[in-house]
């Protein structure tokens, strides 16, 4: 095995990871790429609403792909700690082929209900692939690689999800858009499976036998492997606290650019690519920092730079509000000579960084310190904990924003208020990652 302590992008170049890597990157431009087509086809009324507006369809399409990651990922962690995982892996990846071909058909047919229906069962590959993706890392890797193996994973997913959002509204208004969008994803879908016919065998670290699978008793039996170890859990508990907080930015942030600093939407596009750079950096620095090791000591550095970077793009949007005209809306060439627009751009992109860093060393520990004949379970415990807490994020939104009428600046606000007391019940509960911080950064 090559050396990749000096720089995790030797991991692309070995065979126990390059494959799983490029079947996940796939994987995710779809999901996405298939998204924000039916999106678009919602939002320009080419497809059957059934009545209901744009943003009750909005939210059905994301619901759909959160849902199966309730209902689906503790059964697949069970059957992803009873069976070879790139056995496994490769027939989800034939699953996908057969999605993306009726993905096809639906777009064919126009059909609204099989449309929705494409999107659910992507939702539900994705909810298996999940806990194989992250439980097979610690089987094929060593532990110096872990921390870097999940940075360009991250990395490489959300490039991924990014390039399939705007492949699915940038090709779908072209002539032919739907041929081109069931080419394109049957094509990604077909590549992805070549991939993952290359992993290395990953047999089971047991030989239990497989028993019944019952959906509602494997959520029970999968949070409880979670909490076999506290540090764990409260891995899960921090990891999931970062999706919390990723809802919250990305699904306001449209809003808040047009809202506050009255943007374009391409202000919007530059936004989120700012915030995607912001997350791919910090992601890919974990590796440098934790030296090789799986690291605790990441972790409040980059809840400490979320702090930072939520609390000042509260007061910078709140300031942005109060000297701007309100009903101009702003081009990008207009906003980049305004000193605050620098301020609020810093902010984005340190807010991405900080989560980039804030994960990532939590994936790695959860994945190092799961008990082996179960880390697949533990995984999908994380992916209903992360799922429950996305949900949460909305209603969230749904009654601060709508309900109390709260301005956004001033939700970001509370947001980061509900950060701190969030990261401090975290690691009071878990000591270990204030004792490495202090040993690695305090410097008083």
């Amino acid at each position: 095995m090559a050396d990749s302590s000096n720089s995790q992008f030797g991991l692309l170049r070995q065979k126990t990871f390059s494959p799983l890597f490029w079947a996940q990157f796939g994987g995710a431009f779809n999901d996405n790429f298939y998204k924000s087509a039916l999106l678009m086809l919602f939002t320009y009324g080419e497809v059957e609403r059934w009545g209901l507006d744009i943003n009750t369809l909005n939210n059905l399409v994301a619901g759909m792909l959160i849902i199966p990651f309730l209902l689906f990922a503790p059964s697949a962690g069970r059957l992803a700690d009873a069976m070879d995982k790139a056995t496994f892996i490769r027939r989800l990846k034939m699953v996908e082929i057969a999605v993306m071909a009726l993905g096809a058909l639906a777009l064919w047919a126009n059909h609204s209900g099989l449309l929705l229906l494409v999107i659910f069962l992507t939702g539900t590959q994705s909810a298996c692939f999940s806990p194989l993706k992250y439980a097979i890392l610690p089987q094929q890797l060593p532990s110096k690689d872990l921390t870097g193996a999940n940075g360009l994973m991250h990395t490489g997913t959300s490039l991924a999800i990014f390039l399939g959002l705007i492949a699915g509204s940038v090709l779908l208004p072209l002539s032919g858009g739907r041929v081109w969008i069931a080419i394109g994803a049957l094509l990604v879908a077909w590549m992805g499976w070549r991939a993952s016919c290359a992993i290395p065998p990953a047999p089971p670290i047991d030989n239990e036998p497989l028993p019944r699978i019952n959906p509602v008793m494997q959520i029970a039996r999968v949070m409880g492997y979670a909490r076999e170890n506290p540090q764990v859990f409260w891995c899960i508990i921090g990891a999931s606290w970062y999706w919390f907080l990723g809802s919250v930015y990305l699904t306001q942030l449209p809003n808040f650019t047009r809202t506050v600093i009255h943007g374009a939407p391409l202000v919007v596009s530059f936004l989120l690519l700012v915030f995607l750079l912001g997350i791919c950096i910090g992601a890919l620095l974990c590796h440098r920092l934790s030296r090789g090791l799986v690291e605790p000591a990441i972790v409040p550095l980059g809840a400490l730079l979320v702090l930072l970077a939520g609390f000042d793009l509260a007061l910078t949007g709140r300031a942005f509000a109060e000297v701007q005209a309100t009903g101009t809306e702003l081009t990008l060439s207009a906003l980049l000579p305004v000193f605050g627009f620098w301020r609020l751009l810093l902010d984005v992109l340190v807010l991405g960084c900080a989560g980039g860093l804030y994960l990532v060393p939590l994936n790695a520990l959860m994945q190092a310190g799961a008990r082996s004949s179960r880390r697949g379970q533990v995984i999908a415990a994380n992916n209903v904990m992360n799922a429950i807490f996305m949900i949460a994020a909305a209603v969230f939104g749904a009654l601060v924003l709508g309900r109390l009428q709260v301005s956004i600046p001033s939700f970001f606000l509370l947001t980061t208020l509900l950060h701190v007391l969030v990261i401090t019940v975290v690691f009071l509960a878990e000591p270990v990652f204030m004792q490495r911080f202090k040993r690695r950064f305090w410097v008083f």
